[in-house]
């Protein structure tokens, strides 16, 4: 009994001890956060800092593509999402839930060792309210700064569009391209395939979209290709259905039958999106000796289609 009483007590005592501890952890977290801040603001003060406007209308009053650029790039900052106020907002599908800025907000991003204060300004009228983003920057850092950042926020704003954006079917006529919405349900999650040689592929996928800047210092042309095989029914279509969801890119269902020659072949593969994947069917018509063949193609860039289908280096 007297033991019991001992493990009790000795049990309230580590509890006791143990919510002590926190409570004084998350103090000293708390005053080095506003510490932090505190010296942020006093720090400022003694740096000169330039500020740039992006408005959402140019002088013409045409969309500004760089204001619709910037608010990706915003909203999907991990420091939106920590931040004391955000709104929630539907995206385009109904599971999509994304962060956005609420008018006259101030967020904080870090580049290259440099802080960047952006603010979302929002000016109402009587007739429509002006909106622009600010940014703050040190002059110091500009200079050095600004030019990549820029190009950074144009790079991860195309990768959000790339993802969040229906993905498109195209196949060719006489008269160039028609599309329809990719409809196909098949993903790497549905597709039947050996489970070893499916974790292959979409670690390949991964790793082929974080490469196009180790492609580029080769001097390479960023691209992939696949020769897929097999008789109708074996899930050739559905393998390319899920690697252009995987990759969000748009697929290019070209007929070479339908190509009079080289000049309407280069034609068509000049029309394509920069990001896409180019499926050539009943690739066994035009290579002797096979049969049910599939060449997938994908990556940037014209000279990637130039390169294959020209037999071109690149």
């Amino acid at each position: 009994m007297i033991t019991d009483f001992r493990r009790i007590i000795l049990a309230v005592i580590t509890t006791i001890i143990f919510l002590v501890i926190l409570r004084l952890f998350l103090k000293r977290k708390i005053r080095t956060s506003k510490f932090k801040k505190w010296w942020r603001l006093i720090s400022d003060k003694f740096h000169d800092h330039q500020f740039l406007k992006v408005p959402e209308f140019n002088d013409n009053s045409q969309e500004n593509q760089l204001f619709r650029r910037v608010s990706l790039y915003l909203n999907s900052l991990e420091s939106l999402e920590h931040s004391d106020y955000t709104n929630l907002i539907s995206g385009s599908k109904p599971t999509d839930i994304l962060l956005s800025l609420n008018p006259n907000q101030t967020i904080v991003d870090e580049f290259l060792g440099a802080r960047l204060v952006w603010t979302y300004d929002v000016v109402s009228s009587d007739t429509a309210a002006e909106k622009s983003f600010l940014l703050k920057i040190r002059k110091r850092d500009k200079r050095r700064v600004l030019r990549p950042y820029l190009q950074h926020i144009h790079t991860v704003s195309d990768d959000i569009d790339h993802r969040v954006r229906d993905i498109r079917l195209y196949t060719n006529s006489s008269s160039g391209w028609k599309t329809t919405p990719l409809s196909h349900p098949a993903t790497f999650e549905t597709v039947a395939m050996d489970p070893e040689l499916k974790n292959k592929v979409k670690s390949d996928l991964e790793t082929f979209q974080k490469s196009k800047q180790y492609y580029h210092r080769l001097g390479r042309v960023w691209r992939r290709s696949y020769l897929l095989y097999g008789p109708s029914g074996t899930g050739k279509s559905s393998f390319v259905a899920a690697m252009a969801k995987s990759l969000s890119y748009d697929v290019y269902d070209l007929d070479i039958s339908k190509v009079s020659g080289d000049s309407d072949l280069k034609f068509l593969l000049l029309q394509t999106s920069p990001r896409s994947l180019i499926l050539v069917e009943d690739f066994d018509k035009y290579v002797a000796g096979k049969k049910h063949l599939i060449a997938v193609v994908f990556g940037g860039g014209y000279n990637l289609r130039r390169t294959q289908f020209h037999g071109r280096s690149g």
